[in-house]
């Protein structure tokens, strides 16, 4: 029934012709009120937020190639959709417009796949607009409105699992980006950033929940045996820091789940 609401309350406000244009803080809001939170279904705002606390870093060393090819099954559809978003927010970030273009066209290749394409598109295009203006909030308002888009439509189709992989990885690419940009200028401090504790509880959690189908993937054991490993080397008293051959180990855990889901199984 939360779910059923969901959808229900995200088609009413985003398909009303006489209802304003929603901001995040509404979906936000609406999200909670559904008890949709941060630990039930992560927004990739808050998942992503670390990115720009980490700022200035070296553009060069956490930016990636984006795929060209589709992923033919739907798992690592959702897993690359929501990865996407995060190097979104990596090229918003570091206000780099030449790599918003890229960004626009992957996200349209996987909605497309997903099949909300037409959820996805006038987000797209909306996120090439401003990048071109140079609104960089408002590029990363329509990020944060496309994982709602797409989580909305995969509830509507009894879904939940994409909705939740979306979320995963987008925080699996976040991982990797912040603990390359805490390895390349380390602190106790920068290190700290890197560790949500809360969602790896979370999405360890979740993994636990995958269809048997993938389960049985590399890709899927492989998320699980990184996550717990991750686990244990940040699991610490909150005065001992991590250290930085601690942060390179979960960089190497992340960018190996990262790798797999952009190869072929």
């Amino acid at each position: 029934m939360r779910w059923l609401l969901l959808v229900v309350a995200s088609l009413l406000i985003t398909n009303s012709q006489a209802a304003p244009k929603p901001t995040a803080d509404d979906i936000e809001h609406m999200r909670e009120e559904l008890g949709v939170n941060g630990f039930t279904a992560p927004s990739i705002e808050i998942i992503l937020q670390e990115i720009d606390a980490l700022k200035p870093f070296p553009f060069d060393k956490v930016w990636r190639d984006l795929p060209e090819t589709m992923p033919q099954d739907r798992a690592r559809l959702a897993l690359s959709t929501g990865a996407v978003i995060a190097d979104g927010f990596l090229a918003v970030a570091s206000e780099k417009q030449s790599r918003i273009e890229p960004v626009g066209r992957a996200l349209l290749r996987l909605a497309k796949g997903l099949g909300v394409s037409d959820k996805v598109s006038k987000h797209s295009r909306s996120i090439l607009e401003k990048a071109a203006r140079s609104q960089w909030s408002d590029v990363k308002q329509e990020l944060v409105r496309t994982q709602a888009e797409v989580e909305s439509a995969m509830m509507g189709l009894k879904d939940e699992e994409i909705a939740h992989l979306v979320a995963l990885g987008g925080w699996l690419r976040a991982l990797e980006i912040t603990s390359t940009v805490a390895v390349d200028d380390y602190s106790p401090e920068r290190a700290r950033r890197v560790i949500q504790p809360e969602l790896l509880d979370y999405f360890l959690d979740r993994a636990s929940t995958f269809n048997p189908s993938f389960k049985k993937t590399k890709l899927a054991q492989t998320i699980v045996k990184n996550l717990q490993e991750v686990k244990t080397i940040t699991t610490k008293p909150v005065d001992v820091p991590i250290e930085k051959g601690e942060v390179k180990r979960v960089r190497d855990l992340a960018r190996e789940i990262n790798n797999l889901v952009t190869s072929d199984e």
